[in-house]
C-alpha cells in the first residue's frame, strides 16, 4: 500500500539560509476593484518605497525616518510610519505628485514643493476623514491624535489624496511622501522633516477562484508543548521563534482537488478516487509542475503580471495560514477531536476516528482565515527544504538546497499530534504517497 512507507520518513536538517527579500504588494484599491496593487522599488526590501532627499538630524541628534509598507493598511493599503522624532512634538504627513531635491526650511529640507505643475498636500485638513496630525511619544514614534487617522500609529494612506477635489491613486501612479514636525518645545516656529519616500503603484494579479487573501503579520512559529501525551512534542518543533510574514499573499481555501489537477494536467494520479477529494500520490516535483502550469495559464490570460507566480507555500507561510492568529496546538484549540478534522486517532479523547482514505475537501469547519483541512486529510507539501530552526526572529524565512522537503498538517492515517499547527515532517522531492497532497499560494516569485 502506498502509505506504508510514509510512517518512516526521516528528517535531514540543512543550514538555514537568510530570508529572501520579496516584492511587497497591495490587495485592493477602492477605485480599481478588479485589481490588486504592487509596489516596485529599485531594490527589494522590507520597507516600501525609494527614499529621496535625505533627512537632517533634529534636536535629539537623530534623523526622523519615514518608511512604508503594504498589506495591512486601509484605503490604498499603504501604511506610513515615522520614528525618531522629538518626543511630544506635533507633526503631519505631506504628499505630492512630484519630488524635488529639497528646499531648506528652518532645520530641515522640504522635499515636496508645490508649483504650477506639481501638487502638494498636507494631511491635517480640518474636518477630513483621513487627517493625520499627532505627536511623537517618548520613544520617538508618531502617534496620531484621536480621530485624525484610521490607526493610532503612523498613517494609512487613503485611496484618494485629500484636496478640494480629491485626486485618486491609480495604477501606474507614483506619489511622494514626507513628514513635517516641530523640532523643540521652545521654538514652535522651527521645523524638521523626514526623508522623502517615492512609491509607485502598479496593477497586480487577479487570483483564480478559491484563493483566500492572507494579511501580513507576525506569529510565534513552533511549539513548546509537552513531550509526552497527548502532544508528543520534540526538538524538531523547537525552539519557538518569532516570524514576520512581511507581505500578504493568497492561498487556496482547500487542497488542490483531483478535479482541478486533472483539468490542468490531464491526468489523475490519486490512489483514492473522487473529483472533490484532494489529489494524492503526488510528489514535490509533481506539485511544482502543477504550479508552473497554472502560472503559465494565468500569465497567458493577463491575470498574472511579472514578479508573481503560483507556487507551494513556504513553511512559514503555511503555519501562519494554519494558525490564523491562534496560539494553541491546533487552530481549533488545545485539542483535536474526531469532529474537527479528518485524521486517524485523537489522543485527546482516546478515540479512533474511523478514517480509511481521503475525504472530500471542505468537510469540516474552516479556520479563522477561511481555510479548510489545514489539519488532516492529506499532508501538504511546502516549498522549503527541511532544516532545524535557528531560534532567532526572522522575516519571510525560506530554506533551499536540502535533500528533503517539508510537509505539514498531518493526514487521514496519522494521529492528532501529527496534525498540529507546528508538527513538521518531510519527504523526498520524488516521493509520492496516498496521504500526500498540496495547496497553492499566489505570491512573489521564490526559487527553491
Amino acid at each position: 500500500h502506498p502509505t506504508c512507507a510514509s510512517k518512516h520518513r526521516s528528517f535531514f536538517p540543512f543550514l538555514l539560509k537568510p530570508p529572501l527579500q520579496v516584492i511587497t504588494k497591495m490587495h485592493s484599491l477602492l477605485l480599481l476593484p478588479a485589481m490588486g496593487l504592487v509596489l516596485t522599488a529599485a531594490s527589494l526590501g522590507q520597507n516600501a518605497g525609494i527614499s529621496f532627499c535625505a533627512p537632517t538630524n533634529n534636536s535629539t541628534g537623530a534623523s526622523t525616518v519615514l518608511t512604508g509598507s503594504f498589506g495591512s493598511g486601509t484605503g490604498s493599503d499603504l501604511h506610513l510610519e515615522v520614528t525618531d522624532g522629538v518626543p511630544g512634538e506635533f507633526g503631519y504627513f505631506l504628499a505630492g505628485n512630484e519630488a524635488t531635491s529639497g528646499v531648506v526650511v528652518s532645520n530641515g529640507l522640504l522635499c515636496i514643493v508645490g508649483s504650477p505643475t506639481a501638487q502638494m498636500f498636507r494631511y491635517n485638513i480640518a474636518g477630513g476623514g483621513q487627517n493625520s496630525s499627532g505627536v511623537f511619544d517618548n520613544s520617538g514614534v508618531f502617534q496620531n491624535s484621536v480621530g485624525t487617522s484610521l490607526v493610532g500609529s503612523g498613517f494609512d494612506v487613503p485611496d484618494a489624496i485629500p484636496a478640494s477635489l480629491p485626486t485618486p491613486i491609480l495604477a501606474g501612479d507614483t506619489w511622494h511622501f514626507q513628514f513635517w514636525h516641530r523640532d523643540t518645545p521652545a521654538g514652535l516656529g522651527s521645523s524638521n522633516f523626514s526623508n522623502g519616500l517615492s512609491i509607485s503603484f502598479w496593477t497586480g494579479p487577479v487570483p483564480v477562484a478559491g484563493m483566500v487573501s492572507i494579511p501580513a503579520g507576525s506569529f510565534d512559529m513552533g511549539s513548546n508543548a509537552s513531550s509526552g501525551a497527548p502532544y508528543y512534542n520534540n526538538s524538531n518543533q523547537q525552539p519557538v521563534h518569532n516570524v514576520t510574514i512581511d507581505v500578504g499573499f493568497w492561498i487556496g481555501e482547500t487542497e488542490v482537488t483531483q478535479g482541478q489537477y486533472q483539468a490542468l494536467m490531464g491526468t489523475n494520479p490519486s490512489y483514492f478516487s473522487g473529483m472533490n477529494r484532494p489529489v494524492d500520490t503526488v510528489s514535490w516535483n509533481d506539485a511544482r509542475a502543477y504550479c508552473t502550469a497554472l502560472t503559465a495559464q494565468e500569465m497567458a490570460t493577463g491575470n498574472l503580471p511579472a514578479g508573481y507566480e503560483y507556487r507551494l507555500p513556504t513553511e512559514a507561510e503555511w503555519e501562519y495560514a494554519c494558525r490564523a492568529g491562534t496560539t494553541t496546538e491546533f487552530n481549533v484549540g488545545a485539542a483535536l477531536l474526531c469532529v474537527d478534522a479528518h485524521f486517524n486517532y485523537s489522543a485527546h479523547s482516546s478515540n479512533a476516528c474511523g478514517t480509511a482514505g481521503t475525504n472530500s475537501v471542505g468537510g469540516y469547519a474552516a479556520n479563522a482565515f477561511g481555510l479548510y483541512d489545514m489539519h488532516g486529510n492529506v499532508y501538504e507539501l511546502c516549498l522549503d527544504s527541511h532544516a532545524a530552526y535557528s531560534g532567532t526572529s526572522q522575516t519571510d524565512p525560506f530554506v533551499t538546497g536540502g535533500s528533503q522537503q517539508i510537509i505539514r498538517g498531518g493526514a487521514w492515517d496519522y494521529d492528532s499530534y501529527e496534525c498540529s499547527s507546528a508538527y513538521r515532517h518531510s519527504a523526498g522531492p520524488n516521493d509520492a504517497y496516498s496521504d500526500l497532497g498540496f495547496r497553492v499560494v499566489l505570491a512573489s516569485v521564490l526559487v527553491p
